[in-house]
């Protein structure tokens, strides 16, 4: 009687678990912008980075980001990164349908308790569009293209891997923070019309042109004041 009454617990979690994932990932982007904000319900982040061969960010890089995040996220029990090395993809170019069996097979952190994940994928390869630096595609993870980042990086007049990485990484997780006007509404408008999900401010750290020309930022750019607007509208600091 009570193995049986132990099973049926053990199932029970297993089945909550099972819907707290299924509900907090794979979902529309920008729609946990707000859990990523504020420390309701989540006061953590986990970080999972899983990266190919040969494109392993350095600490320099995961530093920019951690400070980025520290500066707009209510994450009071902290922030955390997590690397994971993973087999080369086989692949040239890599389709978003590609990006999602592949989160699928090695993602392992999933939001649970008062932890929220997020997911980031570095690839060998470049994307369908072969000048594309980066993309986000959930509404906690989103890919960078490492072949690609490596093509426009450490040459001469070229800014460094690092940097263009650290700015890729900023831009992404801008997107999952509901930037522009996609989970975190608008205080004024300042939407790229032509563009989709960007700031129409050429200097801002979420203009379009970041994810494709490495010479738009010879610098890692800042967000300007109306993406900070709306980013402490929807609960962020």
């Amino acid at each position: 009687m009570k193995l049986a009454r132990l099973f049926c617990t053990i199932l029970l979690i297993s089945s909550c678990q099972k819907g707290i994932i299924e509900k907090e990932e794979y979902a529309r982007l920008g729609s946990s912008a707000r859990r990523f904000l504020t420390a309701t319900p989540f006061q953590s982040l986990v970080i999972e980075i899983n990266y190919m061969p040969g494109f392993e960010p350095d600490a320099a890089t995961l530093s920019a980001f951690s400070s980025f995040l520290s500066t707009y996220l209510n994450k009071p029990e902290g922030i955390r990164i997590r690397k994971n090395a993973i087999p080369a993809s086989g692949k040239d170019r890599l389709s978003t349908t590609d990006l999602v069996q592949m989160e699928r097979d090695y993602r392992t952190a999933f939001t649970y308790g008062s932890t929220i994940t997020l997911h980031v994928l570095i690839t060998d390869a470049a994307y369908s569009d072969d000048e594309t630096f980066a993309t986000s595609y959930w509404n906690t993870s989103f890919a960078l293209f490492g072949k690609t980042v490596a093509a426009n990086t450490g040459g001469s007049g070229e800014i460094s891997r690092q940097q263009l990485l650290a700015t890729l990484l900023e831009h992404e997780f801008g997107h999952l923070m509901g930037l522009v006007d996609q989970g975190s509404p608008m205080q004024q408008p300042h939407k790229d019309v032509d563009n989709g999900a960007h700031c129409n401010n050429s200097k801002c750290l979420m203009y379009y042109a970041i994810e494709t020309d490495a010479s738009i930022a010879p610098t890692i750019p800042a967000l300007d004041a109306a993406c900070r607007a709306d980013l402490k509208a929807n609960g962020g600091k």
